[in-house]
């Protein structure tokens, strides 16, 4: 989305190519607002704030008093620079240090005329997380990022400074946080992430309350060439985990948007046909039962050679930790699962098992309350960011 504000039934630029109009569903439930003046101002502010704050974020983190401020947010990528954060001999907790992401920008010249978006979402609960991440990316020097706000009031905040993506839920069933509310949002956010891959726009979808450890350009998948890329979870759907022995990632994946990946997406949205779904379980059924997937090299990737987290008990038990690869046979689509070690999701287990300084990012969950200090959701959320830097940025080797 280039220049003014625009509507879905608007033309819109994609990524420098001719003129083309939204899919007509998605003008039925989404609008998608953008101002490349707003983005640029947003962009500059951003790089003077991590440019003044780098020397006052590192001695906080030494003194423990850094109080998780956005406007504090350094360039991680200039802190590694300055402070070696991310040099030295690689270690990875987890047991395999990755190599997935570690393309420089040789890939965006190639794919400049490609239109490539990160989308985060948020409703008004969680818009202070949303507008951390936000701010996160935006100081490691991403620009392609936009969160999607899911009711009027986040919307309404962000629309003036941040580059956002109205998608409305009407009816939103707050009485019901989890069945009604929250399956409405994942819902919605499978419904415009097929709008656009439709539309032709690659999509890396991510959770608001995933912290980015380094900046990789989005180009390099591309040139990888696979379909569909999934992050391991850890064990839910049980009775997924159960039968098969992993599985993947609802709140972190990249999809590229190819006739492969829609047909994929069909399959998904065949099981998410309702204005209510969880994400992680309809993924998951997908994925396990309806793509009879033949492997690369392997029967399965739950096998008796499989690398895995050397913990022996608990919900990070053994849990796998090294990249697959693979293609349906029902849709055609190629498949990669990411190394743990790139996209890191384990409950607890900091520092001990923090990932190399190979890592993209990190999805921490359960952290005690000892790191976090307690408090609500949201407070908790937010200090994960600051707990992942100083247990596991800090210290990546």
């Amino acid at each position: 989305l280039v220049g003014r504000r625009r509507l879905c039934n608007a033309r819109v630029l994609v990524g420098g190519s001719s003129p083309r109009t939204f899919d007509d569903s998605l003008k039925s439930h989404c609008r998608m607002a953008s101002d490349s003046n707003r983005s640029l101002r947003l962009l500059l502010i951003a790089t003077v704030v991590a440019l003044v704050n780098i020397l006052s974020w590192h001695s906080s983190i030494e003194r423990g008093n850094y109080a998780g401020d956005v406007s504090q947010l350094p360039d991680n990528s200039t802190l590694a620079s300055h402070y070696g954060y991310r040099s030295g001999g690689l270690h990875s907790g987890v047991g395999l240090v990755t190599q997935d992401g570690m393309w420089g920008n040789e890939f965006d010249e190639k794919y400049k005329y490609e239109d490539i978006k990160i989308l985060g979402f948020t409703d008004k609960n969680y818009l202070p997380i949303a507008k951390y991440w936000y701010m996160r990316l935006t100081a490691l020097g991403h620009k392609e990022h936009y969160i999607v706000a899911h009711d009027e009031i986040s919307y309404n905040a962000l629309k003036d400074e941040y580059r956002a993506i109205p998608c409305i839920i009407q009816n939103p069933d707050y009485a019901r946080p989890v069945k009604g509310l929250w399956q409405q949002i994942m819902s919605a956010r499978l419904h415009l992430t097929v709008d656009m891959l439709r539309n032709g726009t690659h999509l890396l979808i991510t959770d608001v309350d995933n912290v980015f450890s380094r900046y990789v350009p989005l180009s390099g998948f591309l040139e990888e060439g696979y379909d569909v890329y999934h992050a391991f979870e850890m064990r839910y759907p049980v009775n997924i985990f159960n039968q098969f022995g992993f599985v993947v990632c609802s709140g972190h994946q990249f999809l590229r948007s190819t006739p492969a990946t829609l047909r994929f997406m069909d399959l998904v949205m065949n099981r998410c046909n309702r204005e209510k779904c969880d994400d992680q379980v309809t993924y998951n059924y997908v994925f396990f039962l309806d793509l009879d997937i033949q492997w690369d090299g392997m029967e399965t990737p739950n096998n008796t050679h499989a690398l895995r987290v050397n913990i022996s008990e608990g919900e990070n038990s053994k849990l796998l930790v090294e990249s697959v690869t693979g293609r349906s046979n029902v849709t055609g689509h190629t498949i990669k699962i990411w190394d743990r070690d790139f996209a890191w999701r384990l409950a607890g287990a900091l520092p001990e098992f923090c990932p190399s300084s190979n890592n993209w990012l990190g999805m921490p969950t359960k952290l005690p309350v000892e790191m976090t200090g307690g408090g609500n959701k949201v407070h908790t959320k937010i200090a994960g960011f600051e707990v992942w830097d100083q247990q596991c940025l800090q210290k990546a080797t």
